[in-house]
């Protein structure tokens, strides 16, 4: 037994054995598309250990933000920290439940066997990507993050007009597994999409030049009618065993 599943059967039994837990509950949480492969396997855990349900929609991040500020029905949200703020601007979320979950790194990776470029520096970086035959990310208009960081990041180094005809939009969370087809020799996304794909290799973050935090928040719903659930999942989110399936599934705790 890892330490992974010791620690989700203590915060089991932590909650098992608190009075204070109110009747099942069906929580409907609206989250950014990165978190997916983290809550497909901290949802169980939460249910087993509170009896509560979990209805979780997935979306990219900048519809999930758009859901809603129209007044999309949800309990909990999850989704960039910058566009938690803005919805708690707008009196969507109540403030004072916003809690930092996850914290995202963007990667490159190639095909099994491949050779893999030095992206250590950002004189490597900008070598590899010139000398690459395709680069495949997602498309920035999707809403997906990585895809919006990294095209930021070609614009900031000034090769972007160059790389446009290597360049290969797909669909989130699809630029990695391109890669392991022979779709693409390069593929960008966020660790955590680039962890479940089988043969690939993960050449590393980009260059600390060109790095940046992507951080995912959990915020209430206003107008939840399941608040007592609801939050419970947001503060399990925040929890020692929650934050040892995180980094396994590669990010980092909020």
């Amino acid at each position: 037994m890892n330490k992974t599943t010791i620690g989700a059967l203590a915060f089991a039994l932590l909650y098992l054995a608190n009075p204070n837990i109110s009747n099942a509950a069906e929580v409907r949480v609206l989250s950014s598309l990165n978190m997916k492969p983290i809550f497909d396997y901290l949802s169980s855990n939460f249910e087993h250990s509170t009896g509560h349900h979990l209805t979780i929609n997935y979306d990219t991040a900048g519809p999930v933000k758009r859901r809603i500020s129209g007044g999309e029905a949800a309990d909990v949200v999850v989704v960039l920290k910058s566009l938690l703020d803005d919805l708690m601007r707008e009196g969507k979320v109540v403030q004072a439940s916003a809690a930092d979950i996850a914290r995202s790194s963007v990667v490159l990776a190639v095909r099994e066997g491949s050779p893999r470029p030095d992206i250590s520096s950002l004189e490597g970086f900008k070598r590899a990507m010139l000398g690459a035959s395709s680069i495949a990310f997602t498309d920035p208009k999707s809403g997906g993050l990585s895809g919006k960081y990294f095209a930021a990041a070609l614009e900031r180094l000034g090769i972007a007009a160059q790389l446009k005809p290597k360049i290969k939009l797909v669909g989130p969370a699809a630029a990695i597994t391109l890669v392991s087809q022979g779709g693409a020799e390069f593929g960008v996304d966020q660790m955590s999409n680039a962890l479940k794909v089988q043969g690939i290799t993960i050449v590393g973050a980009l260059p600390k030049e060109l790095q940046t935090d992507i951080v995912v928040s959990a915020g209430l719903v206003v107008g939840s009618k399941q608040t007592e659930a609801a939050t419970a999942f947001i503060k399990f989110l925040s929890s020692p065993p929650a934050a040892a399936i995180i980094k396994q599934r590669g990010m980092e705790p909020g």
